[in-house]
């Protein structure tokens, strides 16, 4: 073995060694998922019938979701299941772009999904599915109901331990590695790098827009162990979707109107193209054309919008995208923010666009504002 061997990491050997030095915390965490898995294959014995697209990354997993549900949706039913909602616990499950109905949620509850988790319960008090393992049983329990044939869903947070690398999927989709959620995942890049990356599954493809050296090198080495084939969408990808939807006239709450959802887009469409080989372009990109996420540069009313930007990347995004379709007039902006996250970091980009910033309390797990106000004074 020569020297420039040894200077490059095995990866998924390093994974592998990580697990065993914290085997009483990741065997818990394997078991969760066997667990999940034990319980799709209970409710539906032949297999579930929706084909499933995995889409992890610390920026872009909504709206990447969101343009695979209305590209799908061109070659047959498809829906989505995404997290986190803002008003209301349906709108984490979309079928053909709509939510599900507080109705439907409440029978494949009680009718299907509770009725299990409680057996299952009864049989070992071990077995109590969480929050986000039942989110995922109700998701897939309206996806069948609608008969869905394909289905976008996000992680919640990283990959290789989230509840939703339980499920067979088609096609992982891996948009960026950034800085949120390090607290969880690792300070060093590496290390979230490698935790996302965990939703390679063997021989599935996996298609990201990441581009970072060192990223890239993980995955690589992740998709080659798993036998998995390997797609990067370069920025060439980005300039002709670019060029395409310049003959487009995109609506104001049009994703697209957005720049940096052009990598999002172009992502999802490297993505179809693999899963569907006879695609009518025209109507997958019509479709794209107009996606729309609820809390993604929302407009409430004339002059005023509203953006769930929660990390540097996004807030980032949203500087640049505020400043583009906004210029030099003057704005407003008023800030919350919530969980674990360091308030001067996230809100620096906003620093040079705001006259003035308004700090208030976030309504979930949100920061003391008056402690927020301090940081980024």
């Amino acid at each position: 073995m020569n020297e420039a061997t040894l200077s490059i990491p095995n990866f998924p050997y390093y994974n592998a060694v990580d697990q065993i030095y914290h085997a009483e915390w990741s065997i818990a965490k394997l078991a969760r998922q066997e667990l999940l898995s034990r319980s799709v294959a209970a409710l539906w014995p032949q297999g579930h019938p929706t084909r499933l697209v995995h889409v992890a990354g610390t920026s872009g997993k909504g709206s990447t979701c969101r343009f695979l549900e209305v590209g799908l949706g061109s070659v047959g039913k498809a829906g989505a299941f995404m997290s986190p909602h803002l008003f209301d616990y349906r709108e984490r499950f979309s079928i053909g772009g709509e939510f599900a109905s507080q109705a439907e949620v409440q029978a494949v509850w009680e009718e299907q999904v509770r009725p299990h988790c409680v057996r299952l319960a009864v049989d070992n008090p071990a077995h109590v599915h969480t929050f986000q393992e039942v989110s995922i049983l109700v998701a897939l329990a309206l996806f069948a109901r609608h008969n869905v044939a394909w289905a976008a869903l996000e992680t919640s947070v990283g990959g290789r331990y989230d509840q939703t690398r339980s499920l067979a999927v088609a096609a992982t989709l891996l948009t960026n590695v950034g800085s949120d959620h390090a607290h969880l995942l690792g300070e060093e890049l590496w290390q979230r790098a490698l935790d996302k990356g965990g939703i390679v599954r063997p021989g599935v493809p996996f298609f990201t827009t990441e581009r970072t050296p060192e990223t890239l090198e993980i995955v690589r080495q992740l998709c080659a162990a798993a036998g998995a084939p390997c797609t990067v969408v370069e920025e060439g990808a980005v300039t002709a979707l670019n060029a395409q939807l310049d003959t487009f006239d995109l609506a104001p709450d049009s994703l697209l109107q957005a720049s940096h959802q052009r990598g999002n887009a172009a992502l999802a469409l490297a993505a179809l193209r693999w899963l569907v080989p006879d695609l009518d372009e025209g109507a997958v990109l019509r479709a794209v054309a107009g996606a729309r996420v609820l809390g993604r540069f929302w407009k409430v009313e004339e002059r005023i919008y509203v953006d769930i930007a929660h990390n540097t990347e996004k807030i980032a995004a949203l500087a640049g995208e505020i400043g583009r379709q906004f210029g030099e007039q003057n704005k407003i902006l008023v800030v919350g923010i919530s969980g674990q996250r360091v308030a001067a970091e996230v809100f620096r980009p906003l620093a040079g666009i705001a006259q003035p910033l308004i700090v208030t309390g976030a309504s979930y797990r949100g920061q003391d504002p008056t402690q927020v106000r301090a940081e980024i004074k």
